[in-house]
């Protein structure tokens, strides 16, 4: 069939009507002219799946990373900022150690977050793999971000450990990692290697500086290929802690008013890229609710929709296929210059086959009164006004399907100003209240 490229059809004229938040002239292309990515055959969720889907709530703030601009990512302080500013999810991305335990990391190596090159000479770019827990304890994983982010830069950051996934969902339950009065992490002496050493734990307490937000969390797992098995690893281990909706789910308690994303079904989100994770999340994990991410790559591994009809409904309907429940489409602008994949018209389509759109990374509020549709409204956004009317003569139908139900941001505060919720506090308030 032919390819109907509809990137500067549909949209390009769109975006002109943006500039200066004014209306579009009367020579605007028509939008529903083009019909066939309406029309074009998409699978939809099951009445199942569509139950799953249910349990994520509209308009959530996803912290990425917990924050890569307020503080070191994917660490104990980004995890405790994100929480108490109100984040609705904290996002990690999921690798596992050489002895098998899940954590947070980012990056296929440990180059560029923590100090691995004064530590462990040589290995600078092995991956995490290579490394027991105890080992990657001995990382400072903060004083990093004091280099590159030093406008942010603080010297209680000196020192952060890399997070396990069991740090991640304590914090998000209110607690944080107990330390002496030297301010060093106690190691948990109950759990000991084969050979009696410790084993890299840390112990926990009831977080002082907690304000009774419940976040839940935002778990990307990579290649296969890189963690054989870490899908049906991440099934047991959610079992365990309690936070597998499907098994005997846990009550985490929460406070009137505040996050409760935790007690809810939706406490637990499953992202990738890779197709062959998400096969094997479905089959180790159903019933929790997936997000099938996207990326512009000539990787096999990788969906490749670029801007094309048919590309991006091959997309969805293999995320259909395996129960996922939400598209994770990336966003165009500065600071990051990723490829536009949440455009309106690819928005219908996700929205089409009943997914949810959460797309990828917020950090200036002109990419979320973009994306949120607000340039259609003469600027003005559903959080300012629930009953706006579309400004400008636009020859199409502008509708809630072209836009977004939820977003990634680095900028979590950013986020919750702009849909005026309550932020108590600023950044750096917050920060300082945690203690750093």
């Amino acid at each position: 069939m032919k390819k109907i490229n509809l990137k500067n059809l549909l949209f390009g004229a769109v975006a002109l009507c943006s500039v200066g938040l004014v209306g579009c002239e009367d020579d605007t292309p028509d939008y529903n002219e083009f019909n066939y990515y309406k029309t074009y055959p998409l699978k939809e969720l099951s009445a199942e799946a569509k139950a799953v889907r249910d349990y994520v709530k509209s308009d959530i703030v996803i912290a990425h990373r917990g924050s890569t601009f307020w503080a070191p990512e994917e660490t104990e302080a980004a995890f405790r900022w994100a929480r108490n500013m109100g984040a609705d999810y904290l996002e990690i991305d999921l690798q596992r150690t050489k002895d098998g335990v899940l954590l947070a990391l980012h990056d296929n190596n440990l180059r560029r977050t923590s100090n691995i090159e004064s530590i462990f000479p040589g290995k600078e770019d092995y991956p995490v793999s290579y490394f027991t827990l105890a080992e990657l304890r001995k990382l400072d994983a903060g004083a990093w971000f004091n280099v590159d982010v030093p406008e942010n830069a603080r010297e209680s950051f000196v020192g952060e450990k890399i997070s396990t996934l069991e740090e991640v969902l304590k914090i998000a339950e209110g607690y944080r990692i107990l330390r002496d009065v030297n301010g060093e992490p106690v190691k948990d002496m109950t759990k000991l290697t084969e050979a009696g050493e410790w084993a890299g734990y840390y112990e926990f307490e009831v977080d002082p500086q907690d304000n009774g937000n419940r976040p839940g969390v935002y778990a990307e797992t990579k290649e296969p290929y890189l963690f054989s098995g870490m899908e049906a690893d991440l099934a047991t281990f959610l079992t365990t802690e309690g936070w597998n909706v499907t098994s005997s789910p846990k009550v985490i308690p929460t406070i009137a008013g505040k996050v409760d994303v935790a007690n809810t079904n939706g406490r637990f989100i499953l992202q990738s890229f890779s197709r062959q994770s998400i096969v094997n999340l479905e089959k180790e994990l159903p019933g929790v609710p997936k997000c099938m991410l996207l990326w512009e790559d000539e990787s096999a591994s990788y969906v490749r929709p670029s801007n094309t009809i048919e590309s991006l409904a091959e997309f969805i309907n293999f995320s259909v296929e395996y129960n996922c429940h939400i598209a994770g489409p990336s966003i165009e602008g500065k600071p990051n210059g990723y490829p536009d994949l949440t455009e309106p018209w690819m928005c219908e389509m996700y929205h089409r086959a009943g997914m949810l759109v959460h797309a990828y990374s917020f950090d200036t509020e002109d990419q979320l009164r973009k994306y949120n549709g607000d340039y259609f409204y003469g600027g003005v956004s559903r959080f300012d006004d629930p009953n706006r009317t579309v400004q400008g003569n636009f020859n199409y139908d502008v509708n809630p399907n072209m836009f977004i139900d939820g977003g990634f941001t680095n900028l979590t505060d950013l986020s919750m100003n702009y849909q005026k919720r309550e932020v108590v506090g600023t950044a750096q308030e917050v920060l300082d209240a945690l203690g750093y």
